[in-house]
């Protein structure tokens, strides 16, 4: 098990490309993410939600972020959180979060698992256990698809939070299942425009699944995507026979390719 898992990390300031990677990477973890502004971010909520780890960009806001990370170590509730601080690769701002109180700090430069090394030092991990997830986890900057709505089934927690991440970046509604019990009742009452359908499920597998989806008609026309583990022509074949409007495998597809494949299966 990492250290880093059911930690509760704070992402605190403008949302960039490199934090939305060294995000995804931390969930692959079992971390869990949570966002606020530096102007937003409350020293008592912090402490409230049981926060664990702060990561702050000190590069945009203005003195909002300098201030925040002061306020949070003059604070009795949060002064002991270990802070990650993002800041330009300078002497000068560099010097300045290490004085205000910052564990350590990171550049633009840096790459996803660099980061994610610091933050597992920081917290005491000084052994890299390199836990790989199934997905490419790069993400692109958030794309929105307003009024789109998604159902996935899907018993991975890991993945299930992955992919709440992405859908919540780029605008999707979602609804998660961790296996099929009143599947087809659930989505005739969230009435999604696309359903994502993993095989290997508890219960009832993804193809029992697909074929009371495609059998009921309350949902027969509901475009349904598998997205396996595994890549089996035999699978293809039969996900192909049951109705299925798409075969894809997770350690082929990554996140954004996701995105562009359910707006592809919602165009009407």
């Amino acid at each position: 098990m990492s250290i880093l898992t059911g930690k509760h990390i704070l992402v605190i300031g403008e949302e960039t490309p490199q934090l939305s990677k060294v995000e995804a990477a931390l969930i692959t973890y079992g971390a869990d993410i949570a966002t606020a502004s530096c102007e937003a971010a409350d020293p008592e909520q912090i402490s409230h939600d049981h926060t664990g780890f702060i990561i702050l960009n000190h590069l945009h806001e203005g003195r909002h972020c300098s201030d925040k990370l002061t306020v949070i170590r003059n604070t009795t509730a949060t002064k002991a959180i270990p802070v990650l601080a993002l800041v330009e690769n300078k002497q000068a701002d560099i010097a300045e979060v290490l004085l205000l109180g910052a564990s350590d700090y990171f550049t633009p430069s840096e790459d996803v698992h660099n980061v994610v090394d610091k933050i597992k030092q920081v917290l005491g991990d000084t052994d890299d256990t390199n836990t790989q997830s199934v997905l490419d986890i790069s993400i692109s900057e958030p794309e929105q698809h307003d009024g789109t709505k998604v159902f996935v089934v899907e018993d991975d927690p890991l993945l299930q939070n992955l992919l709440a991440t992405k859908f919540q970046k780029s605008g999707l509604k979602y609804q998660m299942a961790s296996d099929g019990t009143d599947l087809v009742d659930k989505l005739a009452a969230f009435k999604p425009d696309v359903a994502i359908l993993d095989l290997m499920l508890p219960g009832e597998d993804g193809f029992m699944l697909l074929a009371k989806i495609k059998h009921d008609k309350r949902t027969e026309s509901l475009p349904t995507i598998i997205f396996s583990n595994k890549d089996s022509q035999e699978d293809r074949k039969k996900a192909n026979e049951l109705g299925a409007n798409g075969f894809y495998v997770k350690a082929m597809t990554d996140l954004s390719e996701l995105l562009d494949l359910i707006k592809k299966h919602t165009v009407n």
